[in-house]
């Protein structure tokens, strides 16, 4: 028993032992403060998304159109065609469409019919989006049964000289000839596939994070026997393997789960190894910067991309500042681009772009921060010939017995 707490202490003498020991208590801080405040008071601001009504029917439905638009508590992005609206819908700014129908009005005086108002959303969005939308159809559907009460029912029964109270009686039970009939664009009917994007932020980050500070570790072992441009460049190139290897592996697994792409496999291996690239040169930067304190910088990291990316909720609900810092951190694009390569959209040009930006960037700055700690002050090594000669222990035990 005593020997186990005697280990015991010199474990927790050991610095490896405080370092971990203080990231596993940040990585409880960074993701309490950054997740908690990021999604707090998101239901309130589920009105930010927003949805574009498409008057196909002219004037005569303008007065329903104007009552749909004052009526839902979301933000109206008006458009003029069905061609607009549907290219607006693939591009992620507005997440549904309310078409109403031509001949919608005149449909609606005849009583022994019922009319369509149709719904187009895009499933290419996180899970999030659709439950939100399919309520926002429920309300505008109940909106427009009571527009069709108040505007057509009741004047076509009051015209055919039907006492008032009567005619409001009969319209109440009418009120329910709207129906919905929905599109679904890039419809996904496996669950997990929309967690894709999520996947790929998280466990790639990750793992740029751990392969980071090995390599780190590796750096400090080997600055005795290789300078600082070369190390740089080493671990560059060590990045790069090990990216190829990482999608090819990550990719891989996508294809045997069943999870494709409609640009094929080769596309999506491609666009994965970019992404692993920007992240392992971001997690890098940190290392450079602080050394091996950029371990705790890449923590705080990791729950910022997840948050910032969208992976998990639409960007346009979050606060201002997660909204911003997205746009320059690359798990937003990793997160756009596997959403148009999975669930489906405009494809990933935007997003490749952009990404390798980031990634030059990052690499950029890792160049300068190697040049800054060069052009320093050197730490002089001891010269070789002031150095004692090390003399084997064989050879001092026979020295030491023939002076005897």
């Amino acid at each position: 028993m005593k020997g186990i707490i005697r280990t015991s202490l010199l474990f927790l003498k050991n610095g490896a032992t405080i370092v971990g020991l203080i990231t596993a208590v940040l990585f409880q801080v960074f993701f309490n403060i950054i997740w908690l405040s990021g999604y707090d008071r998101v239901n309130e601001r589920m009105t930010e998304l927003a949805v574009t009504i498409v008057n196909e029917d002219g004037v005569a439905a303008e007065p329903v159109a104007e009552s749909l638009a004052a009526g839902l508590d979301f933000e109206i992005i008006p458009s003029e065609s069905m061609e607009e609206a549907r290219q607006l819908l693939t591009d992620r700014e507005v997440y549904m469409i309310i078409e109403i129908p031509s001949g919608f009005m005149q449909q609606t005086g005849d009583l022994s019919k019922t009319v369509a108002v149709n719904y187009v959303m895009n499933e290419s969005n996180v899970a999030t989006v659709k439950s939100v939308m399919q309520n926002v159809a429920a309300q505008v559907t109940a909106t427009l049964n009571r527009e069709v009460q108040q505007n057509s029912i009741r004047g076509v029964l009051n015209q055919s000289g039907m006492p008032a109270d009567q005619a409001d009686g009969l319209a109440l039970g009418l009120s329910s000839r709207v129906e919905a009939e929905v599109v679904r664009l890039n419809p996904v009917d496996n669950f997990s596939f929309s967690m894709v994007p999520m996947l790929i932020v998280t466990a790639t980050f990750t793992g740029a994070m751990l392969l980071g500070m090995n390599l780190q570790k590796v750096s400090g072992e080997l600055s005795g026997r290789a300078g600082k441009w070369e190390r740089f460049w080493a671990r560059n190139i060590v990045n790069l393997g090990a990216a190829f290897i990482v999608s090819l592996v990550g990719s891989g697994m996508m294809q045997i789960m069943g999870v494709s792409s409609a640009d094929g496999w080769f596309m999506l291996w491609l666009f994965q190894l970019l992404i692993t690239i920007s992240f392992l040169f971001m997690a890098q930067l940190s290392l450079q910067l602080l050394g091996n304190a950029g371990a705790w910088l890449n923590s705080a990291l990791l729950p910022l991309l997840m948050l910032s990316s969208g992976s998990t909720i639409p960007r346009d609900v979050m606060p201002e500042f997660y909204q911003f810092i997205g746009h320059y951190l690359p798990a937003t694009y990793a997160v756009e681009g596997m959403m148009n390569l999975v669930l489906g959209g405009n494809g990933i040009g935007r997003d490749a772009m952009l990404l390798a930006v980031i990634g030059g960037v990052t690499l950029t700055l890792g160049a300068l921060c190697t040049w800054i700690r060069r052009s320093g002050p050197a730490r002089s090594e001891p010269r070789r010939e002031n150095q004692p000669v090390a003399v084997p222990v064989a050879l001092k035990a026979t020295v030491s017995s023939s002076d005897h």
